[in-house]
């Protein structure tokens, strides 16, 4: 059966690696994202999704997203991609999200 979770808000990290040398702070946010991805996720817990947003300066951050395989797959991914590039670009140019309402969820079906 399938059992939908109420709408919350994305819990997330926020690692500032700023205040390190400029020569070590991608080594550190690969570090960082290894240590992300090789962490377990509890299938009986969930979340089934990690964000982490890795800030290198004041102009420049690595979004690190962990999503487990059973709530994704290929496909979905790219959509995810597509999309976070577009609210990305549009937010940072001061706009409202491009993206129309979905008139259907995944629950509807």
């Amino acid at each position: 059966s399938q059992v939908v979770s109420p709408t919350g808000e994305l819990e997330w990290t926020v690692t500032a690696l700023d205040s390190l040398p400029e020569a070590l702070r991608e080594a550190e946010a690969r570090a960082l994202a290894k240590a992300q991805v090789l962490r377990p996720f509890d299938l009986s817990q969930g979340p089934l999704f990690r964000a982490t947003l890795v800030r290198l300066s004041e102009t420049e951050h690595v979004l690190v997203l962990v999503i487990h395989h059973i709530v994704s797959d290929g496909w979905s991914m790219d959509v995810l991609v597509r999309e976070v590039a577009a609210l990305y670009g549009a937010y940072a140019e001061g706009r409202e999200s491009p993206l129309p309402e979905l008139p259907v969820q995944y629950a509807d079906y």
